[in-house]
């Protein structure tokens, strides 16, 4: 397990919707290894503390292997990290940064792929997504909640998937404005089309939680039941080596559990 931290330049920055940011770092050349990543898995960014120096947040990878280290950021309601991502980083900025980590990817690439995936929980998704159609033949059926059309994270770039792979990707929005919240009714029913296929969940917790129920009560196996979990650590674990070990293992942990992949 890598316990070293790294400074990364930003190199980009992009609206996204009202609320949600995409920040793509450069990573030199001497580290492309240390940063390699699975579609799936996340960063842990230091941000900025008076209080702490750091204080360490995880941010899911948006873009596939083989295409430049980004993460999307969502805005939340009183949340400092996000809120010091949307309000001060800048093009050129510098963040400490441990290289890519989790465990929410496929292992299996020719099975078919349920996504299932609430507000920021795209973003990982759209990781799986992108590398299922440009690398494997598997179908990929996305079901995709927001509270409305303005919410959408990458609604342009899932249309285009959606149309250059019409066989094999479809894309369904669930918009909370038009249709309320789903309900572990209204996902059993979807999901019912597909569960002999292996899902994958990211999303608020209610949201997990209505899946994880609605998959269970299908009968569908332990096996084919993934979901992310998203963890925030307090204190800075960029520095001593114990620290960085047991907030490593806190995520990991994480994503283990009854539901994780």
């Amino acid at each position: 397990m890598t316990t070293d931290s790294y400074l990364l330049e930003v190199a980009a920055i992009v609206d996204e919707t009202r609320d949600a940011k995409s920040v793509t770092f450069t990573v030199p050349d001497e580290l492309a290894d240390r940063f390699a990543f699975s579609p799936g898995q996340f960063l842990t960014l230091g941000i900025p503390s008076e209080r702490t120096g750091l204080v360490a947040r995880c941010y899911s990878i948006c873009t596939p292997p083989g295409e430049p280290l980004t993460v999307t950021v969502k805005r939340t309601e009183g949340g400092y990290a996000s809120g010091w991502i949307h309000d001060h980083l800048a093009v050129g900025d510098t963040v400490r940064v441990l290289p890519p980590s989790g465990i929410f990817t496929p292992r299996d690439w020719s099975a078919d792929l349920l996504l299932l995936a609430g507000g920021s929980g795209i973003t990982p998704i759209m990781s799986i997504v992108r590398t299922a159609l440009a690398e494997h033949s598997g179908r990929v059926v996305l079901l995709y909640a927001n509270r409305d059309e303005r919410s959408v994270i990458f609604a342009g770039p899932l249309a285009a998937l959606a149309d250059e792979h019409p066989e094999r990707l479809l894309v369904v929005h669930w918009l909370e404005s038009v249709q309320g919240l789903p309900s572990e009714a209204q996902l059993r029913a979807f999901a019912s089309s597909y569960d002999g296929w292996t899902s994958f969940c990211c999303g608020p917790a209610p949201f997990m939680t209505g899946v994880s129920q609605a998959l269970r009560s299908l009968g569908v196996p332990r096996a084919r039941r993934h979901q992310e979990k998203f963890v925030s650590l307090d204190g800075n674990p960029f520095g001593d080596v114990d620290e960085v070990r047991a907030a490593r293992a806190t995520l990991d942990a994480a994503d283990d559990p009854d539901d994780a992949a």
